[in-house]
């Protein structure tokens, strides 16, 4: 009897035990996820927190980060203005949820998402909310009591991720424009970006759409309640567009009207700007279709003050000086020889190819661009195994198509050559044999992924290089896909 009494009572202080150490772990350690891109919300937090007069709060994702100059809007409007703006892949709903506790009286809200179904939606990332906490605990008491189970679900992943990096001296700290030190004072991007560094200009991994299905219906009754709490503050709150990349629009002027009425007949407050006037030439971006480099930030930045002045009855001119559109990067891109290559004959038996062009005719073969794998052929469809090839012909096979392998059951494995920089939408969705899905890039930061690729391929999993590993996982772009399928590395 004295043992099982014994027994239920260790049992019962493990019990009690394991929470104290994780929670000791999670407050108690130095932050190990502050340097990462994420460590960019204590500085919007503090600057918000700390502003206790008349401001503007424009909340939003990573286009507000790399698109806004604060410290001009401010010299427009003749107030503070609070950037609240990081990262998509929190949701949108958090970074409202954060800022509802410091909106007041007399203050202008305004909420300018990026336009795609994530950022327009009730979306809550609770790995990623620890990530952007991590030694600024107090923000965790302005998180919805919603969210509060998702938070919770992925406290032991956040705890046991913060000690792994704790105990390795190895806490995650990316080089260039998603280390936290890119940021100022005033939670803006001041990095470098002097061009558009993508591929023909755009992201193709990442089309943006105005079908009306793209912001939920939920997302809009959120934003209308919002704007009630913060009319009881004494505050106005308006709705913006973010900047948008023209190449990677799909939808026509006529589709895009249609989506604005749309929006301004749910919506309780009113619209400024017109999406139209947000969709800009690629020249104006920097590495997504959201993110403008320096040039683009100023022109953003002056629309922006212009839409605002107009609203609040502001009459004096916007004096931003906009530069000039950057001119893109010049690549002559040119393989080849006196001959068809014989990886290329090998492997137009495997693939259907596009995007390179002969520019010469006679003796020489000379090939111009980058390959583009658009899918496969009927003897390419019949193997198990296939690797996409760095080179063919002596350039770059840069890209794969939109739905280049759906509905593939035969395949297993892929790997993907270091070249690649771009894989479009539903890529493998429906690959219902493939297992593992190999990269070979070691820079996650020049290779966009659509969101969507495996879907219907539910055994598969995604391997990166093991020295890439944090890379992968702490990168912008890639933290979208390691959300829905945890990475593992090879």
């Amino acid at each position: 009897m004295k043992k099982k009494i014994l027994l239920i009572s260790f049992t019962v202080f493990i019990i009690i035990l394991i929470p104290v150490i994780l929670v000791s772990f999670a407050f108690g350690l130095s932050p190990q996820y502050d340097e990462s891109f994420y460590g960019g919300m204590a500085i919007k937090y503090d600057r918000l927190k700390n502003i206790s007069e008349r401001k503007v709060v424009i909340i939003g994702g990573s286009s507000l980060a790399f698109g806004l100059r604060s410290d001009l809007l401010e010299q427009e409007l003749g107030m503070p203005v609070v950037n609240f703006g990081l990262y998509a892949n929190l949701g949108t709903k958090y970074m409202l949820d954060v800022a509802k506790d410091f909106i007041g009286k007399d203050d202008i809200v305004i909420i300018a998402p990026e336009q795609n179904s994530q950022a327009l939606s009730l979306y809550f990332n609770a790995e990623a909310v620890w990530y952007s906490i991590d030694g600024k605990y107090e923000i965790l008491n302005k998180t919805d009591t919603s969210n509060a189970g998702d938070l919770l679900g992925k406290f032991f992943t956040f705890v046991s991720g913060k000690f792994s990096y704790w105990k390795n001296n190895d806490k995650p700290n990316p080089e260039g424009v998603y280390n936290v030190g890119s940021f100022n004072e005033l939670g803006d991007i001041i990095y470098e970006r002097p061009h558009n560094t993508m591929k023909d200009g755009y992201d193709g991994a990442m089309p943006i759409s105005f079908d009306k299905s793209v912001i939920d219906v939920e997302f809009i009754d959120y934003i209308n309640s919002y704007a009630e709490v913060a009319a009881k503050s004494g505050a106005r709150t308006y709705y913006a567009f973010s900047p948008m990349n023209a190449k990677a629009i799909a939808d026509s002027n006529e589709s895009i009207v249609d989506y604005y009425d749309y929006l301004r007949t749910c919506l309780d407050i009113t619209v400024i700007g017109n999406p139209l006037s947000h969709i800009l030439d690629c020249e104006w971006f920097y590495d997504s279709n959201f993110h403008l480099n320096d040039a683009g930030a100023l022109y953003y930045t002056a629309l922006l003050a212009q839409e605002i002045k107009a609203e609040l009855d502001i009459f004096t001119p916007v004096t931003i000086e906009v530069p000039d559109k950057p001119q893109l990067p010049q690549d002559s891109g040119i393989g080849g020889g006196t001959s068809i290559s014989e990886d290329l004959k090998e492997a137009a038996k495997i693939f259907n190819l596009s995007g390179v062009e002969i520019v010469t005719n006679g003796q020489d073969v000379l090939f111009k661009g980058e390959w583009v794998v658009e899918g496969l052929t009927d003897y390419g469809k019949t193997l198990t195994e296939i690797v996409i090839p760095d080179t063919l012909a002596g350039l770059p096979v840069s890209k794969l198509a939109s739905n280049a392998f759906e509905g593939n059951t035969i395949v297993k494995k892929i790997t993907l050559g270091k070249n690649i920089s771009s894989v479009g939408e539903n890529s493998f969705n429906g690959c219902a044999s493939l297992t593992g899905l190999y990269i070979t890039s070691l820079e996650p930061d020049k290779f966009h992924v659509a969101a969507n690729i495996l879907q219907g391929a539910d055994n598969c999993y995604i391997y990166v290089p093991k020295q890439a590993f944090n890379a992968y996982k702490f990168d912008y772009f890639w933290s979208f896909i390691n959300t829905n399928r945890p990475l593992r590395e090879y």
